[in-house]
């Protein structure tokens, strides 16, 4: 073996290593036109990942992970996500930690 990667809970493709911040739906929204596109959505996944504050699930292309999370958000498939349509699974299912 040459390299070894910590998993993630079953049916999970991205979690949280640490907090999540309350402001997240401010922080992806970077250019502040009240919603947040694909591309905004991915750099943001990327960026946390690549700081070591979020995991996605190893083994699997990283894009089609990030597109996946973006159409569970995307709830009325508009191709953006609003505020309304934003929340972190967790509010939905105390049990989880994942977009």
């Amino acid at each position: 073996m040459v390299h070894m990667e910590e998993g993630l809970p079953e049916g999970y493709m991205f979690v949280w290593n640490e907090d999540v911040t309350p402001d997240l739906f401010s922080e992806m929204d970077r250019n502040k036109d009240t919603w947040v596109d694909s591309a905004e959505f991915a750099d943001y996944i990327l960026q946390q990942v690549n700081e070591g504050k979020g995991r996605l699930a190893p083994g699997f292309d990283p894009q089609h992970i990030i597109d996946s999370m973006f159409s569970n958000q995307d709830r009325n498939g508009d191709g953006r996500i609003t505020a309304e349509e934003f929340r972190l699974k967790a509010d939905e299912s105390a049990a989880h930690d994942e977009l």
